[in-house]
């Protein structure tokens, strides 16, 4: 005889699991017939946000973000913003041409340097960057080694009244600065990287920490004109990695922003778990899709995005922050620029030490690193030049 009423019958004490929420009455939002797709810039900035706007392919993103800057620089920064841009060209050439192995991460650093410089330019408050600073510093801890005792040290800007790149990345990105001086552990940082994340695992000996989400849907109720997010993950995922629902609200960034409701959805028999945007944004005073960007917005620092050249085009992830790393999580574009200003920092300072850390069990993490994510880096940063999906066409 099986009893199925919430009752642990193997414990002293009752474990009962009440039931979860049902989901609030909603549909997929649509747009004059067309059903809006997740994306961080699904509609076009003020004063045309009712305009949806579609994936751009390009095959020169520099194109791209070169005409970003001719139409949103303020023109006294427009000389300044396209000569760091072309340093950040010439750069990125040489970082990933063959025949310049050894030079790579200093190459590639200094082509994120200056795409930084000139994205704070177009999109921030600096009217230039003379004289500015790298805003990071890297350290390691007494006896330790390259990589695993390695730290970062941040800087707020203006740090004695000199702007610190890092810092005025991290406005642009996230409208947030440094409160004070921050530290970040590179051992926090690397598995941080979305590509070759596995690598990570594999020479860490830890679990994964990526959780891919299924699908995002903007979900819109009509009779109360609320609009809401809607995130879905495939539960298989979760229970692969040894993750409760728990875990990935709390360790996923989404926890009081979002809670579990009941979904009987799945795919091709795989079961679906859903997560419901707990505040919703009402759209009374306008259209739906005036609202959109701020509901993306909403989850833009708590999602990780791969690039690629075949549908869905964008991949969005969860990564699991351990509550010993919180302090060290960033957001995708940033983790990614720490992480090449380091591996910059030694090659140029300490080369022999990179070798080392290549001949290692990081090794085909930090090969990877430095080979497979320049193109994510520069695609995902001219879609923030563009504020528009940009990826790379698959057929030429």
């Amino acid at each position: 005889m099986s009893l199925d009423c919430g009752w642990d019958i193997n414990r002293s004490r009752v474990n009962y699991m009440p039931p979860l929420p049902q989901p609030r009455q909603g549909e997929r939002l649509k747009v004059r017939g067309r059903q809006v797709g997740f994306s961080f810039w699904p509609s076009k900035p003020a004063p045309a946000h009712h305009a949806l706007q579609s994936l751009l392919f390009s095959l020169d993103p520099w194109a791209v973000i070169r005409r970003s800057i001719e139409k949103n620089c303020p023109r006294p920064r427009v000389k300044e913003a396209f000569a760091t841009l072309q340093q950040a060209q010439d750069f990125f050439s040489a970082g990933t041409e063959r025949g310049f192995e050894s030079a790579r991460p200093l190459a590639l650093y200094y082509s994120y340097m200056n795409l930084v410089k000139s994205l704070c330019l177009t999109r921030g408050t600096p009217n230039t960057f003379d004289q500015a600073q790298h805003g990071l510093s890297e350290q390691l801890v007494p006896n330790g080694r390259e990589l695993t005792g390695a730290f970062l040290n941040a800087y707020p800007s203006p740090n004695q009244n000199k702007l610190q790149n890092f810092d005025e990345l991290k406005h642009v990105l996230t409208g947030n600065r440094l409160a004070a001086n921050a530290r970040y552990d590179l051992p926090h940082l690397i598995p941080q990287i979305l590509s070759g994340h596995r690598l990570w695992s594999l020479a860490a000996n830890k679990r994964e920490r990526f959780i891919s989400t299924q699908e995002i849907q903007f979900t819109y109720n009509p009779g109360t004109q609320d609009l809401w997010l809607r995130v879905y993950f495939f539960a298989e995922d979760l229970t692969r990695l040894g993750v409760t629902h728990q875990k990935l609200l709390s360790e996923g960034g989404l926890a009081g922003a979002f809670r579990e409701v009941q979904t009987n959805d799945e795919i091709e028999g795989r079961r679906l778990i859903c997560f419901e945007q707990i505040q919703v944004t009402n759209c009374a005073n306008g259209y739906p899709a005036d609202h959109i960007l701020g509901v993306a917005a909403s989850v833009k620092d708590v999602l990780w995005a791969t690039v690629s050249t075949v549908p869905p085009y964008r991949r969005y992830y969860v990564y699991l922050s351990p509550p010993a790393e919180a302090g060290s999580r960033m957001t995708q574009l940033l983790s990614m620029y720490a992480v090449m200003y380091y591996l910059g920092s030694i090659t140029r300072y300490r080369p022999h030490h990179f070798d080392a850390l290549v001949e290692g069990p990081y090794g085909p993490r930090i090969q990877d690193f430095v080979t497979g994510q320049p193109l994510q880096f520069l695609y995902l940063m001219t879609s923030e030049f563009a504020r528009q999906d940009v990826t790379k066409p698959s057929i030429l």
